[in-house]
């Protein structure tokens, strides 16, 4: 057994300044490690299975650094490391999405060359050799922003690396660790999503038709259309719907002429939204438990995904995932525990019980190919109970990002920067306004319902004639009103002076588009109250 370092490891990374860094790999067993950079060296000795873990203590800010690993007569040499801020990106397909179907990406293309701002993508594998069976050779690796490779960033990661990077001054580095159309219950330990997420476990177990768990995953290679996520091309599913929302008579002439190419049904492998397939074609030829694709496995993408690189010092984690816990209607109420097992699990992998998240809020969505939300309301409304009860984590508000015909918005320049407002405040101390204006409280004078918020810096604002996703209601039917931003209130005037308690909602439903931000231009959280 040679010497060697785990994948993330390699020339051209950014390591994480300020905070402890273990360094990882294998080497003959019992065998003496030593690793050197900057001006730090920390020793280890591999287990008995060739395992070795060095921690190097505190990195300074760098441009360019050397690493050296030592071990006997063996050595490895890493060149252009960079130390700066990291973070990992994790999540479903609106963290996934690359900057090659982003609205602005051929905006930011021609200026975008920045060595400072670097990406890996840590490969896509729910069972264990999938690297082995597919060309992965496009991700797994550390890229650059620069015009050839802008397009493999995450838009969200980026976007947040470049804000960051603009006001700090020192590279910075996003981990992707995601995977489009995924659950929580992927997410988390196989143990932990059986018990936590029992029906979306229960659905698993029941597309395989009886089919062992251990079978599909030694055929996992079978299902190249749902298995192969190294894209050594760009697929060109993704290259259909992506970059814009088709009609649904586009969508029919592309499955059709996808369907010719192939002399057979169309094998895109389906676009996933919310967990499920909005076009599933072809394989027909394989087992019916095939057809389960090996990510919705419970516990598989942590078991391949993160672990692998759990440990990798990072400022914290981004997170925007949701969507797909609302596959089983009349569960979505489980995403609270849900999300807490995921950060729990997380924060035991890296061993940071005060690991950072930083959590995208799911926009306001409607219907794209026949298919909608079950209840985005209780999903956003359990992210938010997360956010209030953990001191560590903090809600991004994307309530004037939603597209109403697409699951995917193209615009995802305000979340990164969002994302990068709460980074440089909450966990680099920077005194800048970042939090989401959220109602605290609300009191009712006669025909006056005065709403009071937080984080209203600047006073609260509403960018439109009318303030949209508001409503009032008294014994269940709708109150007219108008609306008025006063200073860190919202005062809301009623056609009348109802007798009976009003209940006042703000995107409080499916779909909507907000437009009442505070001074920073930050939009408010989802809020319901009766006064």
């Amino acid at each position: 057994m040679g010497l060697s370092l785990a994948p993330i490891f390699a020339s051209g990374m950014v390591l994480q300044r300020e905070l402890p860094v273990t360094i990882w790999g294998t080497a003959e067993p019992d065998a003496v490690v030593e690793v050197r950079m900057q001006s730090t060296t920390a020793s280890c000795v591999a287990d008995a299975d060739g395992s070795w873990h060095c921690v190097l203590e505190p990195l300074r800010a760098s441009d360019t650094e050397t690493l050296e690993v030592v071990s006997g007569e063996s050595s490895l040499t890493l060149s252009d490391v960079a130390v700066g801020e990291v973070f990992i990106a994790g999540g479903q397909s609106n963290m996934e999405f690359w900057m090659r179907y982003d609205k602005e990406v051929e905006d930011y293309r021609p200026t975008c060359a920045n060595p400072r701002i670097r990406f890996y993508d840590q490969p896509k594998c729910s069972y264990p050799g999938q690297t082995d069976d597919f060309d992965y050779s496009k991700v797994g690796i550390w890229r650059k922003a620069t015009p050839e490779d802008l397009d493999y960033f995450s838009a969200v990661g980026y976007y947040f690396a470049r804000g960051l990077e603009m006001v700090l001054d020192i590279p910075i580095g996003i981990v992707g660790c995601n995977y489009g159309g995924t659950t929580s219950a992927a997410w988390m330990t196989p143990e932990h999503a059986r018990a936590v997420q029992p029906e979306l476990a229960a659905a698993f177990d029941a597309k395989l038709q009886g089919l062992p768990y251990e079978e599909l995953l030694a055929h996992g290679r079978v299902n190249a259309a749902k298995n192969d996520k190294g894209y050594a091309v760009w697929p060109a599913w993704n290259e259909f719907f992506l970059p814009r929302t088709p009609t649904m008579e586009e969508i029919e002439a592309f499955m059709a002429a996808e369907a010719e190419k192939a002399s057979g049904p169309a094998d895109v492998g389906g676009l996933e939204i919310g967990g499920a397939q909005a076009v599933d074609a072809g394989e027909s030829h394989i087992h019916p438990g095939m057809m389960t694709p090996t990510k919705e496995a419970p516990g598989a993408l942590f078991t391949y995904m993160v672990l692998p690189i759990a440990g990798f010092a990072a400022r914290g984690v981004l997170w925007y995932q949701g969507e797909s816990d609302d596959e089983i209607d009349g569960t979505q109420w489980r995403h609270e525990e849900a999300l807490r097992t995921v950060i729990a699990d997380w924060r035991c992998a890296w061993q940071r019980p005060d690991l950072p998240f930083l959590v995208v809020q799911i926009p306001g969505f409607g219907e794209w190919i026949g298919m909608g939300p079950h209840d985005y309301v209780t999903i956003r409304n359990c992210q938010q109970k997360v956010a209030d009860t953990d001191e560590r984590v903090w809600l991004c508000s994307a309530t004037d990002m939603g597209d109403k015909h697409d699951i995917h918005p193209k615009e995802k320049k305000p979340i990164g920067e969002r994302l990068a407002l709460l980074a440089m405040n909450h966990l680099l101390g920077m005194p800048i306004p970042a939090d989401a204006p959220r109602c605290i409280g609300a009191e009712r004078k006669g025909s006056f319902v005065i709403l009071h918020f937080e984080h209203a810096e600047g006073g609260m604002v509403i960018a439109g004639a009318e303030c949209n996703a508001l409503e009032v209601l008294c014994k269940g039917e709708p109150v007219p009103f108008k609306a008025a931003a006063r200073g860190d209130d919202l005062i809301v005037m009623l056609e009348g002076t109802p007798s009976d308690p009003v209940e006042v909602r703000f995107a409080w439903s499916n779909w909507f588009r907000t437009n009442l931000y505070n001074g920073a231009e930050i939009p408010a959280l989802p809020f319901k109250v009766t006064c």
